[in-house]
């Protein structure tokens, strides 16, 4: 898994992610722990417009070994940690690309950032868009799929 064996902490990942945001007109950030998910939310400028954004990712569950066996003290505490470093390391390469993409042209920032655009309600668009993925990309008429 990516990032599995990461020695970089989560700190410097946090501190990371906050100097990308802060260097793309972006404000206020706060960072999110609430087990198992790790995160942010910020204020990010898009054109001259301010969004409320959240990013979210969920660790993975490390209470058992691969076998099964629970794992208790300094080994649980241990690999709880790794976990938490992956994740928010995850989190800084995501980011990183996200603007990469955006500031090179190849991607409208509008189009990468969207599904972490934070609602009236609370929720991100993603949140209400993905229980009616199907739903919403069920096709009627296949034949706009094919060329002309």
């Amino acid at each position: 898994m990516a990032y599995d064996k990461t020695e970089v902490s989560v700190v410097k990942s946090q501190d990371a992610i906050r100097r990308l945001i802060y260097a793309h007109r972006g404000t206020g950030v706060m960072l999110i722990s609430h087990p198992p998910r790790e995160g942010f939310e910020a204020m990010v400028m898009i054109g001259e417009q301010s969004f409320h954004v959240r990013v979210m990712a969920t660790c993975k569950d490390v209470s058992s070994d691969k076998y099964g066996i629970k794992r208790t003290g300094n080994s649980l505490t241990n690999t709880l940690d790794q976990e938490a470093r992956r994740v928010w390391r995850v989190l800084y390469w995501h980011l990183k690309a996200l603007f990469e993409a955006a500031d090179s042209g190849v991607i409208d920032i509008r189009d990468v950032i969207m599904p972490y655009v934070v609602l009236a309600d609370g929720r991100t668009l993603s949140d209400h868009v993905v229980p009616r993925m199907a739903e919403l990309t069920r096709l009627e008429d296949t034949s706009r799929l094919l060329p002309a």
